[in-house]
Order: C-alpha cells, then structure tokens, then sequence
C-alpha cells in the first residue's frame, strides 16, 4: 500500500490486520516492511498492535528489487546473480557434445536469458548497466560454444555464430511494447495516468503548476530511453500505441496531442 507518512502507514496497516482477521487471516508483520520511495530520508520503524515494522532502502516485491533511490542497478545486479547460478546449474547441458548449438541456445533463452531479463522493461538504464549486461551475455555465449577468453575470438564472432542479437535490442523491444500496453490501458489506471503524465512532461507540461524539479543534475529517465530506442518524441509514440488499438479509443484520445 502506498501512504504519504509513517502516521498513515501505522493507521493503514492496522486497518488491514483488523479487516483480515475477521476473514480468518494474519499479517506476516516479520515480512512487512515500509519503505520511502524517491527523495527524502528512509522513515523509522513504526509499531502497528504491538508490533514492529522494520523501514528498508530495498524491497524485493513481484520478484523485482525496489530501490528506494529509483535506479535499476541493484535489481539488475541480482538478476545477473540469478542467472548465473542457473547457467551454473546446467553446465552438464552446455558440454554435452550430443546436444546441438540450436538446442542448448534454445535452452539458454528459456531458462537463463528468461531470468535474467525478467522486468527488463522497467529498468533505466546506464551506460555501466548496460555493459554489464552485455558482458555476462557474451560470457554465457562463450560458455555455450566453449571458447575460453585465451583463445582471442572476437565478441563478433560469437555472435555471428550463435545468432543471438544484443540484449540492448531486446530490452528496447520490450520496453516498446510495455509502453504500447500501457498506452492503450483505460484511462482510470493509475499506470496509464503515471505513464501519461511522463509522456506530458516530456512535452513541458507540468502536472501541476506548482511541480518543481529537484535540484541537482536530472537522472536519465525510463521515457529518455525510449525516445532513443526509436528516435521519436513520446508524443509520437503514445498517438501510435493508440491507433494501434480500437478506433473508437484512438478517436477519443489521440486529441491530447494534435498539437505539439
């Protein structure tokens, strides 16, 4: 749940134990935790019913690690740790010398790569995250093929063999079309509101007048990344996820930004 104060936590979360034990449920309070999402400092552990709930600066929730500073690195600095014990785990897989390249790839794709980049969508990325990310898929590859890094075989090579395309690509495919779903949401949920008022920011509208950006050099944003992937404003790219859905909903909405 999300609450604006420490108070409004303790108040909701007591609200909810109650409404729960009449259905014959309990809270996990050693499992719940509160966390301040974006600025300002991590709250302090409250007490709900006689019990205390621990604050945290990250938070695995959906299987994805939430920061409290909002950068992506550390989930994606687990989901290399995830991976790689898988890829780990199926090292019998990768030398077996009866096993063809196209089934160990196909295998590499459905139980590494499947964890590596799950939630991959979501992620801002940095330039650093990006190499890592790329660093351990080459690496992977390698494995697979069963070139050691001595043998001085390009990363091209590698991949001309396998045929897989760079993560970089296939975080980009991916981001487009969570964007393209979110665009073509209803208009009452909250995910289409927060990703339409990122695409109205883009454009210079404030989503309130009284909104102020907070002061030191602005981070690299989930919708920057986007209008790289395609070199296109987001503007662009919101009337097209709307047309490529129901006429009726494209009428309604496309109207936002016929004039940029």
């Amino acid at each position: 749940m999300r609450v604006e104060s420490p108070a409004s936590a303790a108040t909701c979360l007591s609200s909810f134990s109650e409404t729960a034990s009449v259905l014959g449920l309990q809270v996990s309070w050693p499992k719940t935790k509160t966390q301040n999402l974006g600025s300002g400092p991590q709250p302090n552990t409250i007490s709900v019913n006689g019990n205390h709930v621990d604050a945290v600066s990250d938070f695995i929730y959906l299987g994805s690690s939430q920061s409290s500073d909002g950068q992506s690195r550390p989930d994606i600095r687990r989901r290399i740790g995830l991976a790689s014990a898988v890829m780990s785990s199926l090292d019998n897989i990768w030398k077996d010398k009866q096993l063809s390249l196209s089934i160990k790839l196909r295998v590499y794709l459905a139980l590494v790569q499947s964890v590596l980049l799950y939630a991959s969508e979501t992620w801002s990325l940095t330039v650093a995250d990006s190499k890592s990310l790329d660093a351990f898929h080459m690496k992977c590859q390698r494995h697979i093929l069963g070139i050691s890094w001595h043998q001085f075989v390009r990363n091209e090579e590698i991949a001309t063999r396998t045929g897989l395309p760079p993560l970089s690509t296939t975080i980009s495919c991916r981001r487009s079309a969570i964007f393209g779903h979110l665009a073509r949401l209803g208009d009452e949920v909250p995910a289409h509101k927060a990703l339409h008022n990122c695409v109205r920011l883009s454009q210079g509208r404030l989503p309130d007048p009284t909104w102020k950006r907070r002061p030191g050099r602005p981070r690299g944003r989930w919708i920057d990344q986007l209008r790289r992937d395609s070199n296109r404003p987001p503007a662009d790219q919101w009337k097209l996820a709307i047309k490529r859905g129901h006429g009726g909903r494209a009428t309604l909405r496309s109207h936002d930004y016929a004039t940029t």
